[in-house]
Protein backbone atom coordinates (compact mmCIF):
# COMPACT_ATOMS: atom_id res chain seq x y z
CA UNK A 1 0.00 0.00 0.00
CA UNK A 2 1.35 3.47 -0.88
CA UNK A 3 2.20 6.41 1.62
CA UNK A 4 0.62 9.72 1.85
CA UNK A 5 3.14 12.54 2.52
CA UNK A 6 3.06 15.72 3.32
CA UNK A 7 5.88 18.36 2.57
CA UNK A 8 6.04 21.62 1.83
CA UNK A 9 7.29 22.84 -1.67
CA UNK A 10 11.03 24.04 -1.97
CA UNK A 11 9.77 27.20 -4.05
CA UNK A 12 6.68 28.41 -2.43
CA UNK A 13 6.65 26.78 1.25
CA UNK A 14 2.91 25.42 0.47
CA UNK A 15 2.12 22.32 1.83
CA UNK A 16 1.65 19.72 -0.71
CA UNK A 17 0.74 15.88 -0.99
CA UNK A 18 2.56 13.70 -2.27
CA UNK A 19 2.43 9.65 -2.35
CA UNK A 20 5.46 7.55 -1.45
CA UNK A 21 6.95 7.04 -5.31
CA UNK A 22 6.54 10.75 -6.18
CA UNK A 23 9.77 11.92 -7.67
CA UNK A 24 8.43 15.02 -10.13
CA UNK A 25 7.06 17.58 -7.67
CA UNK A 26 4.34 20.16 -8.78
CA UNK A 27 2.96 22.68 -6.61
CA UNK A 28 -0.54 23.16 -6.92
CA UNK A 29 -0.03 26.91 -5.82
CA UNK A 30 3.02 28.30 -7.33
CA UNK A 31 3.02 25.46 -10.22
CA UNK A 32 6.84 25.15 -10.07
CA UNK A 33 8.04 21.29 -11.03
CA UNK A 34 10.75 19.91 -8.75
CA UNK A 35 12.65 16.79 -8.78
CA UNK A 36 13.44 15.16 -5.32
CA UNK A 37 16.98 13.87 -4.58
CA UNK A 38 16.84 11.19 -1.48
CA UNK A 39 20.24 11.20 0.11
CA UNK A 40 19.72 7.70 1.69
CA UNK A 41 16.22 6.02 2.58
CA UNK A 42 13.62 9.07 2.91
CA UNK A 43 12.97 9.28 6.56
CA UNK A 44 9.50 9.88 7.80
CA UNK A 45 7.63 10.94 10.78
CA UNK A 46 4.44 9.78 12.30
CA UNK A 47 2.18 12.44 13.54
CA UNK A 48 1.63 12.30 17.39
CA UNK A 49 -1.12 13.68 20.16
CA UNK A 50 0.73 14.43 22.58
CA UNK A 51 -0.81 16.47 25.59
CA UNK A 52 -0.19 20.41 24.84
CA UNK A 53 2.01 20.35 27.57
CA UNK A 54 4.69 18.55 26.32
CA UNK A 55 7.32 20.45 25.19
CA UNK A 56 8.29 19.12 21.30
CA UNK A 57 12.10 19.82 21.91
CA UNK A 58 11.77 17.20 24.74
CA UNK A 59 10.12 14.67 22.78
CA UNK A 60 11.82 11.59 20.67
CA UNK A 61 11.46 9.36 17.49
CA UNK A 62 12.21 5.78 17.28
CA UNK A 63 13.37 4.35 14.12
CA UNK A 64 11.32 1.46 12.34
CA UNK A 65 12.60 0.37 8.89
CA UNK A 66 9.96 -0.32 6.06
CA UNK A 67 10.76 -2.40 3.27
CA UNK A 68 8.09 -2.86 0.54
CA UNK A 69 9.15 -4.62 -3.08
CA UNK A 70 9.18 -8.10 -4.75
CA UNK A 71 11.14 -10.96 -3.83
CA UNK A 72 12.05 -13.75 -6.54
CA UNK A 73 13.73 -16.81 -5.41
CA UNK A 74 15.08 -20.29 -7.23
CA UNK A 75 14.77 -22.93 -4.43
CA UNK A 76 14.47 -26.71 -5.89
CA UNK A 77 12.92 -26.64 -9.16
CA UNK A 78 10.53 -23.46 -8.73
CA UNK A 79 11.34 -19.73 -9.60
CA UNK A 80 8.27 -17.86 -7.28
CA UNK A 81 7.51 -14.46 -6.25
CA UNK A 82 6.20 -12.70 -3.20
CA UNK A 83 5.25 -9.10 -2.79
CA UNK A 84 6.76 -8.11 0.40
CA UNK A 85 5.30 -4.73 2.72
CA UNK A 86 6.53 -4.70 6.18
CA UNK A 87 8.36 -2.75 8.61
CA UNK A 88 10.18 -3.82 11.61
CA UNK A 89 12.13 -1.79 14.80
CA UNK A 90 15.66 -0.36 13.61
CA UNK A 91 16.90 -0.67 17.17
CA UNK A 92 17.20 -2.65 19.82
CA UNK A 93 14.75 -2.13 22.52
CA UNK A 94 12.58 -4.28 24.13
CA UNK A 95 10.31 -1.83 25.00
CA UNK A 96 9.43 -0.54 21.70
CA UNK A 97 6.53 -2.32 19.51
CA UNK A 98 7.44 -4.44 17.22
CA UNK A 99 5.99 -3.29 14.23
CA UNK A 100 4.00 -0.32 13.11
CA UNK A 101 1.45 -2.16 11.72
CA UNK A 102 -0.70 -0.27 9.97
CA UNK A 103 -0.25 2.87 11.01
CA UNK A 104 2.01 4.57 8.24
CA UNK A 105 -0.57 3.70 5.56
CA UNK A 106 -3.79 4.49 7.57
CA UNK A 107 -2.43 8.17 9.18
CA UNK A 108 -0.99 11.14 7.13
CA UNK A 109 2.85 11.33 7.77
CA UNK A 110 5.66 13.82 6.98
CA UNK A 111 9.06 13.88 5.94
CA UNK A 112 11.39 14.38 8.57
CA UNK A 113 13.23 18.55 8.17
CA UNK A 114 14.85 20.61 10.42
CA UNK A 115 11.16 22.02 11.68
CA UNK A 116 11.27 18.47 13.47
CA UNK A 117 12.48 19.50 16.83
CA UNK A 118 13.44 16.71 19.52
CA UNK A 119 15.86 13.92 19.56
CA UNK A 120 16.07 10.91 17.52
CA UNK A 121 16.87 7.20 18.73
CA UNK A 122 19.85 5.85 16.49
CA UNK A 123 19.53 3.32 14.15
CA UNK A 124 21.12 0.15 15.69
CA UNK A 125 19.38 -2.55 13.37
CA UNK A 126 21.17 -2.92 9.77
CA UNK A 127 18.85 -2.75 6.73
CA UNK A 128 20.60 -5.83 5.73
CA UNK A 129 19.16 -7.63 8.91
CA UNK A 130 15.11 -6.55 7.70
CA UNK A 131 15.73 -8.01 4.51
CA UNK A 132 17.12 -11.21 5.44
CA UNK A 133 13.95 -11.25 7.54
CA UNK A 134 11.57 -10.36 4.59
CA UNK A 135 13.39 -12.89 2.39
CA UNK A 136 12.93 -15.71 5.00
CA UNK A 137 9.14 -14.84 4.36
CA UNK A 138 9.68 -16.01 1.08
CA UNK A 139 10.39 -19.15 1.95
CA UNK A 140 7.93 -20.17 3.97
CA UNK A 141 5.08 -21.16 1.27
CA UNK A 142 7.66 -23.91 -0.45
CA UNK A 143 6.54 -27.29 -1.48
CA UNK A 144 10.34 -28.36 0.18
CA UNK A 145 11.95 -26.68 2.73
CA UNK A 146 14.88 -28.59 2.40
CA UNK A 147 15.16 -28.06 -1.16
CA UNK A 148 18.61 -26.27 -2.72
CA UNK A 149 18.32 -22.52 -2.59
CA UNK A 150 19.65 -21.25 -5.86
CA UNK A 151 19.39 -17.27 -6.20
CA UNK A 152 16.95 -14.43 -4.36
CA UNK A 153 16.57 -11.14 -6.20
CA UNK A 154 15.01 -8.13 -4.75
CA UNK A 155 13.49 -5.52 -7.89
CA UNK A 156 11.40 -2.53 -7.03
CA UNK A 157 12.39 -2.04 -4.23
CA UNK A 158 11.61 0.53 -1.42
CA UNK A 159 13.30 1.22 1.82
CA UNK A 160 12.39 3.78 4.23
CA UNK A 161 12.98 4.61 7.75
CA UNK A 162 9.44 5.81 9.75
CA UNK A 163 9.63 7.64 13.51
CA UNK A 164 7.34 6.84 16.11
CA UNK A 165 7.12 9.73 17.79
CA UNK A 166 7.28 9.40 21.94
CA UNK A 167 7.58 11.28 25.11
CA UNK A 168 8.51 11.26 28.83
CA UNK A 169 6.45 11.88 31.32
CA UNK A 170 6.89 11.77 35.43
CA UNK A 171 9.62 9.29 34.31
CA UNK A 172 7.11 6.70 32.35
CA UNK A 173 8.08 6.66 28.36
CA UNK A 174 4.75 7.20 25.96
CA UNK A 175 3.73 6.39 22.56
CA UNK A 176 2.69 9.41 21.34
CA UNK A 177 0.46 9.20 18.24
CA UNK A 178 -1.95 6.78 21.10
CA UNK A 179 -0.43 8.34 24.21
CA UNK A 180 -0.14 4.63 25.63
CA UNK A 181 3.09 4.09 28.41
CA UNK A 182 5.72 1.65 27.38
CA UNK A 183 8.33 1.86 30.05
CA UNK A 184 9.24 3.32 32.74
CA UNK A 185 12.32 3.89 35.47
CA UNK A 186 16.22 2.75 34.37
CA UNK A 187 14.86 1.69 30.91
CA UNK A 188 14.35 4.94 29.96
CA UNK A 189 17.50 6.52 30.59
CA UNK A 190 18.92 3.83 28.74
CA UNK A 191 16.74 5.13 26.06
CA UNK A 192 17.42 8.90 26.53
CA UNK A 193 21.54 8.11 26.08
CA UNK A 194 20.97 6.34 22.55
CA UNK A 195 19.92 9.81 20.86
CA UNK A 196 20.85 12.33 18.64
CA UNK A 197 19.62 15.52 17.25
CA UNK A 198 17.91 15.91 13.37
CA UNK A 199 20.47 15.50 11.00
CA UNK A 200 21.24 17.86 7.75
CA UNK A 201 21.75 14.87 5.46
CA UNK A 202 18.60 13.19 6.09
CA UNK A 203 15.97 15.81 4.19
CA UNK A 204 15.79 15.28 0.40
CA UNK A 205 16.96 18.36 -2.11
CA UNK A 206 15.38 19.35 -5.39
CA UNK A 207 16.47 19.68 -8.65
CA UNK A 208 15.24 22.40 -11.03
CA UNK A 209 13.59 20.68 -13.62
CA UNK A 210 15.86 22.13 -16.76
CA UNK A 211 17.28 19.93 -19.66
CA UNK A 212 21.44 20.45 -18.94
CA UNK A 213 21.82 20.44 -22.66
CA UNK A 214 19.40 23.08 -23.93
CA UNK A 215 18.21 24.93 -21.22
CA UNK A 216 14.19 23.38 -21.78
CA UNK A 217 11.67 22.04 -19.63
CA UNK A 218 12.06 18.75 -18.79
CA UNK A 219 8.47 16.83 -18.83
CA UNK A 220 7.54 13.46 -16.83
CA UNK A 221 4.89 12.18 -14.21
CA UNK A 222 5.05 12.70 -10.75
CA UNK A 223 6.73 8.78 -10.38
CA UNK A 224 9.23 9.54 -13.01
CA UNK A 225 12.35 8.39 -12.38
CA UNK A 226 13.81 9.22 -15.89
CA UNK A 227 12.90 12.95 -17.11
CA UNK A 228 12.32 13.85 -21.17
CA UNK A 229 13.21 16.91 -22.80
CA UNK A 230 11.11 17.08 -25.95
CA UNK A 231 13.39 20.08 -27.15
CA UNK A 232 16.71 17.95 -28.43
CA UNK A 233 15.32 14.49 -27.65
CA UNK A 234 17.34 13.60 -24.84
CA UNK A 235 16.54 11.45 -21.47
CA UNK A 236 18.15 12.31 -18.58
CA UNK A 237 18.19 10.11 -14.94
CA UNK A 238 19.34 11.71 -11.45
CA UNK A 239 23.03 10.50 -10.58
CA UNK A 240 24.29 11.92 -7.35
CA UNK A 241 22.91 14.76 -6.91
CA UNK A 242 22.47 15.91 -10.50
CA UNK A 243 21.26 15.18 -13.91
CA UNK A 244 22.64 12.97 -16.34
CA UNK A 245 21.90 11.92 -19.65
CA UNK A 246 21.55 8.09 -20.42
CA UNK A 247 21.47 6.49 -23.81
CA UNK A 248 17.90 5.93 -25.14
CA UNK A 249 16.01 5.03 -28.62
CA UNK A 250 12.26 4.47 -29.72
CA UNK A 251 11.13 1.73 -32.00
CA UNK A 252 9.13 3.75 -34.63
CA UNK A 253 5.83 2.25 -35.71
CA UNK A 254 4.12 2.49 -39.44
CA UNK A 255 0.48 3.38 -37.25
CA UNK A 256 -0.48 6.48 -35.24
CA UNK A 257 -1.70 6.80 -31.58
CA UNK A 258 0.46 4.39 -30.38
CA UNK A 259 1.19 3.71 -26.90
CA UNK A 260 5.44 3.54 -25.90
CA UNK A 261 6.20 1.77 -22.84
CA UNK A 262 10.28 1.62 -21.79
CA UNK A 263 12.71 -1.48 -21.31
CA UNK A 264 16.39 -1.71 -20.20
CA UNK A 265 18.09 -3.45 -23.14
CA UNK A 266 20.67 -5.00 -21.05
CA UNK A 267 23.52 -6.19 -23.41
CA UNK A 268 25.71 -8.64 -20.97
CA UNK A 269 27.96 -11.41 -21.32
CA UNK A 270 27.92 -14.34 -18.72
CA UNK A 271 31.11 -16.00 -17.35
CA UNK A 272 30.84 -19.44 -15.44
CA UNK A 273 28.12 -20.33 -17.40
CA UNK A 274 29.06 -19.10 -20.76
CA UNK A 275 26.73 -16.97 -22.58
CA UNK A 276 27.82 -14.60 -25.58
CA UNK A 277 24.93 -14.77 -27.77
CA UNK A 278 21.32 -15.11 -28.68
CA UNK A 279 21.82 -18.63 -29.64
CA UNK A 280 23.61 -19.50 -26.77
CA UNK A 281 20.75 -18.23 -24.44
CA UNK A 282 17.47 -20.41 -26.75
CA UNK A 283 20.18 -23.45 -26.49
CA UNK A 284 21.01 -23.28 -22.42
CA UNK A 285 16.85 -22.50 -21.78
CA UNK A 286 15.96 -24.89 -24.21
CA UNK A 287 13.78 -22.77 -26.27
CA UNK A 288 11.22 -24.48 -28.74
CA UNK A 289 12.73 -22.43 -31.70
CA UNK A 290 15.46 -23.54 -34.37
CA UNK A 291 18.78 -21.72 -33.59
CA UNK A 292 18.88 -19.61 -37.26
CA UNK A 293 22.80 -18.48 -38.17
CA UNK A 294 21.35 -15.00 -37.87
CA UNK A 295 20.88 -15.62 -33.62
CA UNK A 296 24.90 -17.04 -33.77
CA UNK A 297 25.63 -13.09 -34.92
CA UNK A 298 23.07 -11.49 -32.27
CA UNK A 299 24.49 -10.36 -28.43
CA UNK A 300 22.95 -11.43 -25.41
CA UNK A 301 20.51 -8.71 -24.28
CA UNK A 302 17.94 -9.11 -21.71
CA UNK A 303 14.69 -6.75 -22.02
CA UNK A 304 13.78 -5.91 -18.55
CA UNK A 305 10.52 -3.71 -18.27
CA UNK A 306 11.44 -0.52 -17.10
CA UNK A 307 8.56 -0.03 -15.08
CA UNK A 308 6.67 -2.21 -11.95
CA UNK A 309 4.18 -5.05 -12.33
CA UNK A 310 3.23 -7.31 -10.41
CA UNK A 311 5.71 -9.59 -9.53
CA UNK A 312 4.00 -12.86 -11.53
CA UNK A 313 3.38 -10.16 -14.24
CA UNK A 314 6.68 -8.54 -14.40
CA UNK A 315 8.82 -11.72 -14.85
CA UNK A 316 6.69 -12.96 -17.70
CA UNK A 317 7.35 -9.92 -19.81
CA UNK A 318 10.93 -9.44 -19.19
CA UNK A 319 11.33 -13.41 -20.75
CA UNK A 320 8.89 -13.07 -23.38
CA UNK A 321 10.25 -9.59 -24.39
CA UNK A 322 13.75 -11.39 -24.63
CA UNK A 323 13.02 -14.32 -26.40
CA UNK A 324 10.90 -12.40 -28.95
CA UNK A 325 13.64 -9.84 -29.09
CA UNK A 326 14.78 -10.62 -32.84
CA UNK A 327 11.53 -9.56 -34.07
CA UNK A 328 12.14 -5.69 -33.16
CA UNK A 329 13.41 -3.29 -35.31
CA UNK A 330 16.17 -0.29 -34.34
CA UNK A 331 15.23 2.77 -32.94
CA UNK A 332 15.75 6.60 -33.10
CA UNK A 333 15.81 8.88 -30.87
CA UNK A 334 13.03 11.25 -31.42
CA UNK A 335 10.29 11.90 -28.50
CA UNK A 336 6.52 11.14 -29.08
CA UNK A 337 3.25 11.31 -27.04
CA UNK A 338 1.99 8.89 -25.05
CA UNK A 339 5.51 7.92 -23.10
CA UNK A 340 4.91 5.79 -20.15
CA UNK A 341 7.13 6.83 -17.30
CA UNK A 342 10.18 5.10 -16.04
CA UNK A 343 9.28 4.02 -12.34
CA UNK A 344 11.93 0.93 -12.38
CA UNK A 345 15.60 1.62 -12.15
CA UNK A 346 18.28 0.35 -14.24
CA UNK A 347 20.54 -1.23 -11.33
CA UNK A 348 17.26 -3.02 -10.35
CA UNK A 349 16.58 -4.58 -13.66
CA UNK A 350 20.01 -6.17 -13.31
CA UNK A 351 18.92 -7.64 -10.13
CA UNK A 352 16.48 -9.18 -12.25
CA UNK A 353 18.78 -11.08 -15.02
CA UNK A 354 19.22 -14.28 -13.13
CA UNK A 355 15.31 -14.66 -12.55
CA UNK A 356 14.52 -14.01 -15.80
CA UNK A 357 16.90 -17.10 -16.74
CA UNK A 358 14.93 -19.15 -14.85
CA UNK A 359 11.57 -17.79 -15.62
CA UNK A 360 12.51 -18.42 -19.65
CA UNK A 361 14.14 -22.40 -18.54
CA UNK A 362 11.91 -24.78 -20.03
CA UNK A 363 13.89 -27.66 -17.48
CA UNK A 364 14.21 -25.69 -14.48
CA UNK A 365 15.99 -28.79 -12.63
CA UNK A 366 18.34 -28.68 -15.26
CA UNK A 367 19.54 -25.22 -15.51
CA UNK A 368 18.08 -23.53 -11.51
CA UNK A 369 21.73 -24.79 -10.20
CA UNK A 370 23.65 -22.94 -12.85
CA UNK A 371 22.40 -20.31 -11.27
CA UNK A 372 24.92 -19.30 -8.13
CA UNK A 373 27.92 -19.93 -10.70
CA UNK A 374 26.44 -17.84 -13.80
CA UNK A 375 28.37 -14.06 -13.45
CA UNK A 376 26.63 -11.25 -16.04
CA UNK A 377 29.13 -8.55 -17.04
CA UNK A 378 27.60 -5.13 -18.51
CA UNK A 379 28.74 -4.15 -21.96
CA UNK A 380 26.09 -1.52 -22.81
CA UNK A 381 22.53 -0.17 -20.90
CA UNK A 382 20.27 1.33 -23.18
CA UNK A 383 16.43 2.73 -22.51
CA UNK A 384 14.10 1.22 -25.42
CA UNK A 385 10.52 2.37 -25.91
CA UNK A 386 8.63 -0.53 -27.64
CA UNK A 387 5.06 0.49 -29.32
CA UNK A 388 2.07 -0.98 -28.55
CA UNK A 389 -1.38 -0.99 -29.52
CA UNK A 390 -4.26 0.43 -27.69
CA UNK A 391 -6.85 -2.31 -28.11
CA UNK A 392 -9.32 -1.24 -25.32
CA UNK A 393 -8.30 -3.42 -22.23
CA UNK A 394 -5.22 -4.41 -23.52
CA UNK A 395 -1.75 -2.96 -24.90
CA UNK A 396 -0.50 -5.30 -27.65
CA UNK A 397 3.41 -4.88 -28.88
CA UNK A 398 3.34 -4.11 -32.71
CA UNK A 399 6.33 -6.26 -33.48
CA UNK A 400 6.10 -9.33 -30.82
CA UNK A 401 2.21 -9.46 -30.41
CA UNK A 402 2.78 -9.81 -27.03
CA UNK A 403 -0.21 -8.30 -25.06
CA UNK A 404 -0.29 -6.11 -21.07
CA UNK A 405 -3.48 -5.30 -19.74
CA UNK A 406 -4.43 -1.95 -19.17
CA UNK A 407 -5.31 -2.48 -15.12
CA UNK A 408 -2.11 -4.29 -14.41
CA UNK A 409 -0.13 -1.54 -16.05
CA UNK A 410 -2.35 0.71 -13.72
CA UNK A 411 -1.63 -1.68 -10.64
CA UNK A 412 1.91 -0.99 -10.72
CA UNK A 413 1.84 2.50 -10.32
CA UNK A 414 0.99 2.00 -6.63
CA UNK A 415 3.90 -0.74 -6.06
Amino acid sequence: MDLTIHQNCPSCGAEIELHEADRLIQCPYCEVKNFMVNRGPLRFVLPDKAPVHIDRSEMFYAPYLRFKGNIYYCKGKYLKYRVIDTTQRGMNSSVLPPSLGLRPQAMRISLVTDTVSGSFFRQTVEARTLLDKASQLTVIDSEDINASFYNRAYIGESLSCIYLPLYIEDGVLYDAVINKPLAHGSSVKTLQRKSDRYHPGWSPHFLATLCPHCGDTLTGEHDSLVLSCHNCHSSWEEKQGGFHSINWQRVVSRHKHMYNLPFWKLQVRSTGVEMNNFAEFLRITNQPLVVQPVHEQMGLAFWIPAFKLKPKTFIRLAKNMTVSQGKLSDGEQTMAKGMHPVTLQRTEAVQALKSVMAEAALNKQRLLPLLPRMRFHSLATELTYLPFFDRGHDFVQEQSGLSLAKSVLRFGRSL
